[in-house]
């Protein structure tokens, strides 16, 4: 295993469970620290003790990425317990019920909106703020598949993933200057929860899996690396970009 992140400070939301776990896992494994974001806590601190009992430093925090208060808090002591912040993996996210858009109800429209593209937006700024203090960093915010195509039903969930998408793009634009990397990546369907959620709507696994030329799901791991690589200094000259890891989903 490459040690390419020894030394860097990274902060991973949504990180209990799904990819964001496996991506805290990835992370520590090259020698990254971490700050693991989580809506619960308790599994957030769960994941950071079996990292820590590998002997990678690590801390959990319960946050509600929605509320600008909290990411505050949390990234106050992320740093505290980092010493920095100069990467971030902004994974935190929720669907929404499979119905048409105009279907949708008000109030779950404006929860996912509130952490999909809000919650990206609030822990942008306050790592950007950070990262401007200690001459720079890396930012990979997760847009999914659907930051660049389009899923019945999925409307509310697919307009907050482009805007992600979008984000990202102008905060690569507007950080260069200060040695600040931003991209997102797109994956499509992955052995996480959320799949769970979609079958249940009634999306079938194989449905999902046919929707991609190389036609099976992804594992976690495979996105993981892909986070990994976007956060070294590897991926250096690399910043505004919305990657897919889609097996060939969106290239149709």
């Amino acid at each position: 295993m490459s040690m390419d992140l020894k030394d860097r400070c990274i902060v991973v939301t949504g990180g209990a469970t799904g990819i964001g776990r496996s991506a805290a896992t990835e992370l520590a494994a090259r020698g990254a620290s971490l700050a693991i974001w989580d809506i619960d806590g308790a599994a957030a601190e769960a994941v950071s003790a079996t990292l820590r009992a590998a002997g990678s430093p690590c801390v959990g925090l319960g946050v509600d990425v929605s509320s600008a208060s909290q990411v505050a808090d949390a990234m106050r002591c992320s740093v505290e317990f980092l010493g920095r912040v100069d990467g971030a993996f902004n994974n935190a996210g929720i669907g929404v019920p499979t119905l048409p858009f105009d279907q949708v109800d008000e109030s779950d429209f404006d929860r996912i909106v509130a952490v999909n593209l809000k919650g990206v937006w609030l822990c942008m700024k306050a790592q950007v703020r950070h990262m401007r203090e200690i001459d720079g960093g890396s930012i990979v915010n997760n847009a999914s598949v659907s930051g660049l195509v389009a899923l019945a039903g999925q409307g509310a969930y697919t307009a907050t993933k482009h805007g992600v998408v979008g984000l990202s793009k102008t905060a690569a634009v507007e950080g260069a200057a200060s040695n600040i990397r931003v991209n997102a990546i797109c994956p499509g369907a992955v052995r996480t929860p959320l799949l769970r959620h979609l079958e249940q709507a009634g999306i079938s696994e194989a449905a999902l899996a046919a929707m991609s030329p190389q036609n099976r799901i992804a594992d976690p791991l495979e996105i993981a690396q892909a986070v990994a690589w976007l956060l070294s200094k590897q991926s250096s000259f690399v910043t505004g970009v919305a990657l897919p890891i889609d097996g060939g989903w969106s290239a149709q």
